[in-house]
């Protein structure tokens, strides 16, 4: 009869796998920026509205850097790049330098640019050195597709507006209603990575002779994708191969390993299955919930494994003893990652639900895989007992020294609190990546050659003209208006639509635009600066003096639709009465974000700009910011929770508030050391590291609930502490030193990562499980000695 229920399990089992095995293939991953910012955000919210005003294509750089200054054949190399990519249907068109208009040597005026009829450095009679330095001190070119050494180039690549991508966010709660938004986003997604393929394979087949780098977020997002793919198959196999090579060297014998690793990879397996049946995206951050998944399974395992190979064959006694302590393992555990539900960004949010919904699946594989593959290849064997002799080194310093060891861990626990203040979130996205890789390359030539990466935008929405005095004309320019303007401009064009008075450009708000855009030049911080105002400096430096307010209407409205479309929409809204001043911020520079965001606040709001009816500064610097920020304080709080949770539990289980005191100590130790290493370090918290405390807290809390589990059944039955202390560390010490050493030297994995916010938190983590191996075999018993 039995050996039918086995069968019929089995069978279930496998019928199980074979189902999910249909969702593997829809297994995903997403990279986008919006992925890194927190959903619920006012500033993230105003940043998807303005977006719609002032309206910008999307964009890919190329970035050429030469050994010497740019010449002739790097010109002609441009203009083979620039035509290899204008085929691609993907492409809008390609800027660069061969475009740009000369302007101030051949005395440009404006309505030869209106006509497009100007002169390039392709088609020029004057020097190539004269017009480089003319496009390197330029307020538009310069920092933009040309650096002050004038050895760095750029290709700007204007993508098509792709409308399935508009739709898709505009309406994603309909197509997520109708099953169609995956699929639709990862037709996307393939289409993307196509094209940045091509445009790689176009870069690698240009001269050698220079260095080129693909920048832009399309670009970074494909990379990032390409990072996480990479670090799931490296890490997995890296994880499985570590895993064995322990537990060999543990039990000895290949059919424990075999068991073992089976049951594990069966959890990992199933939870692939469900995420694709889910739709659930892997993100940078979660990329190694697989990883962790199948550790911790092991862990869970072999805590299970040891018990059955002690209790002298009894497989359902085992099952039996072995599924409350696993099972307050698994709750503390899930206590732990529901902590990260309260972020508000969707990554976090969605690490702490794939890994509830994995620790799930890891405690029903444990109790249903693992004991049906025992039953099929029993213990029959004599058991041989292997000694640790580290486990009586601990318990002979433990109960030797527990004084000192008390005392040197609340010193160290002391010096952690002081880490733990100087902790800061400052932190920039270029250095999440290693300095060998090309995405990192590519933006630290962008960043510090051509003024900078990451965007940061000054919103500025004016009072309408009937609530101020704003003057349209200079008082002090009191020639006739016929006479300001070109005989080739019809005043009857001008006034069809609009009198005088309705003239959007005035003094005051000119004045006000320049005072900001040259207050964000002023900042070191700041790269490059765009806004309207850097087309009205160039507009008066072509005309050689400044242009009356009225003229510059003239000339806005006389500018032909594709140049509109370029050089005005993107910063001017006439319509919203509003402007946009762009910058681009230098992120590769240890810089205070928080700081100058607060600094170009109050340099608004002091200089009383009675003009402007509201300003908002916001850009994608202010949201990751405010994502670091949100999560930073979150944590702390969930940190409090986690601690309160995880000790209602040990009450409960074992039903003694003293013990469950106790049993706190060592994992609140552990999580303080490691927080406090990192804040002496001065190693900003980022998107991964910043949860490292309370995720450490809820794998090492495991360790210590078997360990007490134990030590209170042998206290009941020996009624003395210090023998129930080391028959404790002869039976589950073992497990507790292996399951540390698997758990530990399974995030040390993490460190082949090319993302170093995936590297610092393997590193990290690993650390906090050999302080917890420490407090658990150390600390824990010491604190219990000493208050017996």
């Amino acid at each position: 009869m039995f050996k039918i229920q086995k069968f019929l399990f089995s069978l279930i089992i496998l019928f199980f796998l074979f189902i999910l095995s249909f969702y593997i293939k829809d297994f995903r991953i997403d990279a986008s920026s919006d992925s890194l910012v927190s959903q619920n955000d006012e500033d993230f919210l105003y940043y998807n509205y303005y977006q719609n005003i002032f309206p910008s294509n999307n964009s890919l750089v190329i970035a050429v850097e030469s050994q010497d200054k740019i010449n002739k054949k790097l010109l002609n190399e441009i203009k083979n790049i620039s035509d290899k990519i204008n085929v691609l249907p993907e492409v809008e068109s390609v800027f660069s330098i061969n475009q740009a208009p000369i302007l101030f040597l051949n005395n440009t005026n404006l309505i030869d640019l209106s006509n497009n009829n100007y002169e390039t450095i392709i088609n020029t009679k004057y020097d190539i050195k004269d017009v480089l330095k003319e496009f390197s001190e330029s307020p538009i070119y310069s920092d933009q597709i040309i650096n002050n050494k004038q050895n760095v180039t750029s290709l700007i690549i204007s993508l098509k507006e792709n409308s399935k991508v508009k739709d898709i966010k505009k309406n994603k709660k309909k197509y997520l209603e109708n099953n169609k938004y995956y699929k639709i986003k990862s037709e996307i997604d393939k289409n993307r990575n196509e094209l940045i393929f091509k445009i790689r394979n176009i870069i690698k087949e240009s001269d050698t002779n220079y260095n080129y780098y693909l920048g832009g977020i399309e670009m970074i997002s494909s990379d990032v994708i390409s990072f996480v793919k990479s670090d799931i198959i490296i890490f997995s196999i890296l994880v499985i191969l570590l895993v064995l090579v322990i537990l060999f060297i543990i039990f000895r014998k290949i059919k424990w390993v075999l068991l073992s690793v089976s049951s594990s990879l069966c959890a990992v397996y199933t939870m692939i299955g469900i995420a694709g049946f889910l739709n659930y995206e892997v993100t940078a951050v979660s990329a190694n919930f697989l990883s962790l998944m199948f550790i911790l399974s092991i862990s869970m395992n072999i805590h299970i494994i040891n018990h059955y190979i002690q209790s002298n064959k009894d497989l359902k006694n085992t099952i039996k003893i072995m599924f409350w302590p696993c099972f307050y393992t698994f709750l503390t555990t899930v206590v732990a990652f529901a902590s990260l539900l309260i972020a508000d960004i969707k990554p976090i949010i969605d690490f702490g639900i794939i890994m509830i919904l994995s620790l799930i699946v890891v405690l029903i594989c444990s109790f249903t895989v693992l004991p049906l593959l025992i039953s099929f290849f029993p213990n029959n064997e004599k058991n041989i007992s292997n000694e640790y002799k580290i486990i009586n080194f601990f318990f002979n310093l433990s109960f030797k020294f527990k004084k000192i060891i008390i005392f040197s861990n609340l010193i160290l626990f002391f010096i952690a609190i002081y880490g733990i203040s100087n902790l800061k979130v400052e932190n920039s996205f270029i250095k999440y990546f290693k300095k060998n890789t090309e995405i990192f390359q590519g933006m630290k030539l962008i960043d510090t050659e051509l003024g900078g990466t990451t965007p940061l935008d000054v919103v500025v929405k004016f009072k309408s003209n009937n609530n101020n005095n704003s003057k349209t004309i200079d008082e002090d320019n009191n020639e006739d208006i016929s006479s300001e303007i070109d005989d080739d401009i019809s005043l009857d064009n001008l006034f069809d639509d609009q009198n005088i008075k309705d003239i959007w450009f005035t003094i005051d708000k000119i004045n006000t635009i320049k005072e900001v855009h040259r207050y964000l030049e002023s900042k070191e911080e700041i790269g490059k600066v765009t806004s309207i105002y850097s087309l009205i400096n160039v507009a008066n430096l072509i005309n050689k003096s400044e242009l009356s307010t009225f003229e510059l209407s003239i000339l806005y409205d006389e500018v032909p639709d594709n140049y509109k479309t370029t050089l005005f929409d993107p910063y001017l809204s006439i319509e919203n009465n509003m402007v946009k001043i762009s910058s681009r911020v230098k992120d590769s520079e240890d810089i205070k974000r928080s700081e100058l965001i607060n600094d170009i606040n109050l340099f608004i709001k002091k200089s009383s700009f009675e003009n402007i009816e509201e300003y908002k500064v916001n850009g994608l610097l202010v949201l990751y910011n405010n994502m670091l920020s949100s999560l930073f304080s979150s944590q702390i709080k969930s940190l409090g929770f986690v601690l309160f949770a995880i000790f209602l539990m040990f009450i409960v289980l074992f039903r003694s508030f003293k013990l469950s005191l106790i049993g706190m100590v060592p994992n609140i130790f552990a999580s303080s050391y490691i927080l406090g290493i990192i804040g002496l370090l001065k190693i900003p918290l980022d998107i991964m590291t910043i949860t490292i405390a309370a995720i450490s807290i809820g794998i090492a809390v495991d360790n210590t609930i078997h360990y007490l589990y134990r030590y209170k059944k042998n206290m009941n039955k020996e009624k003395d502490a210090i023998k129930s202390i080391q028959l404790t560390h002869n039976t589950v010490g073992k497990a507790v030193i292996i399951t540390s050493f698997a758990i530990s030297l399974g995030f040390i994995v993490l460190c082949f990562s090319n993302f170093i916010p995936t590297i610092i938190f393997g590193f990290f983590t690993s650390l906090a499980m050999i302080f917890a191996l420490i407090g658990v075999l150390i600390t824990l018993p010491s604190i219990i000695n000493y208050t017996k």
